[in-house]
């Protein structure tokens, strides 16, 4: 099925089906956004030396884990529906190169998070910088993946 706006019922589910992973990597980065501001809370206290703002921890992890889970499930979404439902070649475009990479940044910032909650110290900046980048990266891959949507 290479147009999915033709028409018929099944052409129909389709052409929804194909708004799923746009809408489910837009809600997982905005987890992962209000992750970030939190986390860069709780860097910037740590490094002034002071305690971080009440609940703050508690709301980084509250979010980053789903939104990290949600991003990385995403990611396997993204080939899937492009193969099924746009009968595209999966990872073929600039937006699934910098999601791949997005997708990896994101994994290496959860395994040092759970260091991190492990009470290893030493994998705070590696955390920090993995997190930071994976954002980033990950909202470029959302602006590079617009032409991509019908």
């Amino acid at each position: 099925m290479t147009d999915p706006t033709a028409g018929g019922p099944v052409d129909s589910l389709a052409r929804w089906l194909v708004y799923v992973h746009p809408i489910w990597m837009v809600m997982a980065l905005g987890l992962c956004l209000v992750a970030l501001r939190a986390g860069l809370a709780l860097r910037r206290a740590h490094a002034a030396k002071r305690p971080p703002p009440k609940g703050t921890r508690a709301l980084h992890l509250r979010v980053a884990k789903p939104g990290v889970l949600l991003v990385l499930t995403g990611f396997v979404l993204g080939p899937l529906s492009v193969a099924w439902f746009r009968d595209w070649t999966p990872m073929s475009s600039f937006h699934a190169l910098l999601g791949g990479v997005a997708a990896v940044l994101f994994a290496g910032a959860g395994l040092q998070g759970r260091r991190l909650e492990a009470g290893e110290g030493d994998a705070r900046r590696a955390h920090a910088w993995l997190g930071g980048a994976a954002v980033v990266l990950g909202l470029t891959a959302a602006i590079a993946g617009f032409v991509l949507v019908p």
